[in-house]
């Protein structure tokens, strides 16, 4: 059996320490067992990334509540830039829905999104499938997917940034503000 270096067992022991009132602190903070969960595994990442630098810390107790305060406050501002485009896409969007224009331009970006999800690998692709076409939750792509939940939703992230990446190179602003739209869906 390979025997762990200090800084592993270090790591395991603060892991082991933290990682309860870490996501107790980031639940009570968002009111989300799935994004503490996510924040949380966060976290100690990046403290193992920054495992170099422990020695400099004075305080390993604090230094991790700031972590995690931070790593609450970075969702908060992202989420609030979430809804912000959310308020705009739909303010952009309202358009009567009898007009042919609108009509012709959803059925076009709706083209441009299938070529996009096209470009997919096969295991991106089946999660996209599954979470925005057949409306399963992470944990429930995960399931039909035979991985873990962390893989799937690295998956279905990557397959979104591909996607909107291609909207925009292929189709600019009318797809992207669509393919939006289907996301709030």
């Amino acid at each position: 059996m390979e025997q762990r270096s200090l800084q592993e067992q270090h790591f395991i022991s603060l892991f082991e320490q933290y990682r309860s009132p870490v996501f107790a602190y980031i639940q009570s903070v968002t009111g989300d067992a799935y994004v503490s969960e996510e924040l949380t595994q966060e976290l100690f990442i990046k403290l193992w990334d920054r495992k170099d630098h422990w020695q400099e810390i004075e305080s390993m107790d604090g230094y991790i509540r700031r972590m995690a305060h931070n790593a609450c406050m970075t969702w908060f501002r992202k989420l609030a830039l979430d809804e912000k485009l959310i308020r705009e896409v739909k303010s952009r969007m309202e358009i009567d829905s009898n007009n042919v224009e609108y009509h012709i331009a959803y059925k076009e970006a709706q083209k441009r999104i299938d070529e996009a999800v096209m470009t997919l690998s096969p295991q991106r692709r089946k999660a996209f499938e599954l979470s925005r076409k057949q409306g399963l939750k992470l944990s429930e792509v995960a399931a039909a997917m035979g991985i873990s939940f962390h893989t799937a939703n690295h998956h279905l992230g990557a397959a979104l940034d591909q996607i909107r990446a291609y909207l925009i190179t292929h189709n600019g602003d009318k797809a992207l503000l669509v393919f939006i739209l289907l996301l709030m869906d």
